[in-house]
C-alpha cells in the first residue's frame, strides 16, 4: 500500500468518524427540539380544553364554545402526532449512537494502531492473504 493510499484511507476513516459524530450530535439536538415542541403543544392542547370548559361553565354562546372545543381537539391530535414524532426522534438518536459506537468499536482500534505504528502499512494484498 502506498503512502498516498494509506493517507487516503485514513482520511476517509477520519472523515467518516467526524461526520458520524456531527450527525449524532445533530440528531440529539433536533430530538431535544422535538421534545420541547411536543411539550408546548401538549400545554396548548390542555389550555384550549380548559378554555372551552370554562366558556361552557360561564354560559358563553355555543358557537364560540364549540370553536374552542374544536381547537382543543385539533391540538390534541397535534399533541399525539408530536408524541409519535418524539418517539421517532428518540429512535433516530439511538440508531445514530449505535452507528457511531459501531464504527468506533469496529475500526477505532485499527485506526489507533495505524496512527501510532512506527512502521508504514504493507500493501493491501498482504492483509487479504489467508
Amino acid at each position: 500500500m502506498s503512502v498516498t493510499e494509506s493517507l487516503k484511507d485514513a482520511a476517509t476513516y477520519v472523515a467518516l468518524r467526524t461526520k458520524l459524530a456531527w450527525l449524532t450530535h445533530q440528531v440529539h439536538v433536533h430530538g431535544e427540539t422535538v421534545t420541547k415542541l411536543a411539550a408546548e403543544v401538549d400545554d396548548t392542547a390542555e389550555q384550549m380544553q380548559d378554555a372551552a370548559e370554562t366558556m361552557k361553565a360561564l354560559a358563553v354562546d355555543d358557537a364560540t364554545t364549540a370553536e374552542f372545543a374544536d381547537a382543543a381537539v385539533t391540538m390534541t391530535g397535534a399533541k399525539e402526532a408530536a408524541g409519535e414524532y418524539t418517539a421517532a426522534a428518540d429512535s433516530a438518536a439511538v440508531a445514530a449512537d449505535d452507528a457511531k459506537s459501531s464504527v468506533e468499536s469496529d475500526h477505532g482500534g485499527i485506526a489507533d494502531a495505524v496512527d501510532t505504528s512506527p512502521v508504514e502499512m504493507a500493501e493491501a494484498t498482504f492483509y487479504a492473504q489467508q
